[in-house]
């Protein structure tokens, strides 16, 4: 695929990703339909937040177009497996579910295995309703990021968010030594 004539916030994507792969393009579109069902413009704070049900490369064009991250908080991950995002306007009170739906199996080879380049190329051309399904949903956006005082976890000394530790045997633990067997 010639990059030179990527649509200027694929590049934008591609360039803070690192490389092109069918996942970016999936955030890529899926970021795209987020923005243009609720008239979006990049997170200045933490206006919009993405929840994100995969941890795939697709994550990265939301960082990258919608400027929704780790660490403003403005980006959540659910362990799902799926290539869902959902995308919230806290200004506007409104949130969108963009649900992949896309076909790879009609870029099967006799092999079994993807053609990448067909596939990709689908994922730059075909109609957004054959990639996704875009439904309103309700807001449910997640409290926005707290600073808190960091405690002393009194098992491996490191520095922790009060709010993220866990009481186990009368001490304040950080939650990895919290699930240790007690020595």
């Amino acid at each position: 695929m010639d990059q030179a004539s990527l649509p200027d916030d694929l590049k934008r994507a591609l360039d803070y990703h690192g490389h092109l792969c069918p996942g970016l393009m999936i955030g890529w579109r899926a970021a795209r339909a987020a923005s243009q069902a609720l008239a979006l413009k990049p997170s200045q704070d933490e206006e919009l937040v993405t929840v994100a049900e995969n941890d795939s490369c697709s994550v990265d064009a939301f960082q990258a177009l919608l400027s929704t991250t780790f660490g403003k908080g403005n980006l959540k991950w659910l362990d799902n497996g799926k290539q869902v995002f959902t995308v919230i306007d806290r200004k506007a009170n409104r949130a969108v579910r963009v649900s992949f739906i896309g076909d790879r199996k009609k870029h099967r080879r006799p092999d079994g295995s993807t053609d990448r380049e067909a596939f990709m190329q689908d994922l730059l051309n075909a109609p957004q309703e054959e990639l996704f399904e875009v439904r309103e949903v309700a807001p449910q956006p997640p409290r926005e990021a707290q600073i808190e005082p960091s405690v002393l976890c009194q098992r491996c000394g490191e520095p922790t968010q009060r709010g993220k530790m866990v009481e186990k045997g009368g001490r304040l633990l950080c939650r990895p030594c919290a699930a240790e067997p007690a020595s």
